[in-house]
C-alpha cells in the first residue's frame, strides 16, 4: 500500500477520535487553548507514526496510544512550564528563560505542583478510589474499569467524581499554603 493511502487512513481514524481526545485534553488542562494544542500534537504524532504502516493496529490499541501520547505530552507541557518558571526566578538564567506572557491568574494551578505533591495526593485516596482513578488515568473506559474491578459502572463514576474532588481539595491546600 502506498504512503499516501496509509496516511489518509491514519488521518481518518485520528479525525474520528478528535472530539473524544479533545474532551480528555480539556479534562487534563482545564484550558481550551492548551487542550487544542495537545490534541493537535497528538494527532500529528499519530499520523506520523501510523501513516507508514500497512494496517492500523486494532481500535483499542489506537485509542490507548492516543490517550497515552496525549497524557505524556501534557506532562511534558507541565515540566516545560515549571522549568521556564524556575529559570525566570534564577537571576543567572532570567535572560535566557522564555516566559509566556499569560495574564496573571490565568495560569493553571497545577503549574506550581511537584510530582511528590501529586503522588502524596494520590496516596491520600482510599485504595478503592485510587485503583479506580489509576485505571481511568491509564486510559480505561468506565465499562472496562467496572468489569476489571467487579463493580457497577455507576460506582466507577462516583469513585472518579469523589477522587477528583479529593485530589483537587488536597492539591489546592498545597497551592494556597505556598508549600512547594
Amino acid at each position: 500500500m502506498d504512503k499516501a493511502k496509509s496516511e489518509q487512513r491514519a488521518g481518518e481514524f485520528a479525525t474520528r477520535y478528535r472530539a473524544w481526545l479533545l474532551a480528555q485534553a480539556n479534562h487534563l488542562c482545564r484550558n481550551a487553548t492548551d487542550a487544542e494544542d495537545l490534541v493537535q500534537d497528538t494527532l500529528l504524532r499519530f499520523i506520523q507514526n501510523f501513516g507508514q504502516v500497512e494496517a492500523l493496529p486494532n481500535e483499542r490499541s489506537c485509542e490507548a496510544w492516543l490517550v497515552t501520547t496525549l497524557t505524556h505530552l501534557f506532562y511534558d507541557q507541565c515540566r516545560r512550564r515549571r522549568v521556564q518558571a524556575q529559570g525566570a526566578k534564577d537571576p543567572h538564567l532570567s535572560n535566557e528563560a522564555v516566559v509566556e506572557t499569560d495574564e496573571p491568574g490565568s495560569r493553571p494551578v497545577y503549574d506550581s505542583l511537584t510530582d511528590e505533591q501529586f503522588s502524596e495526593a494520590l496516596q491520600a485516596l482510599s485504595p478503592k478510589m485510587r485503583a479506580t482513578f489509576e485505571l481511568h488515568a491509564a486510559g480505561k473506559k468506565y465499562q472496562d474499569i467496572a468489569r476489571s474491578l467487579g463493580i457497577p459502572v455507576g460506582t466507577v463514576s462516583k469513585r472518579l467524581h469523589d477522587a477528583r474532588a479529593r485530589l483537587r481539595e488536597f492539591l489546592l491546600q498545597h497551592i494556597q499554603s505556598g508549600v512547594n
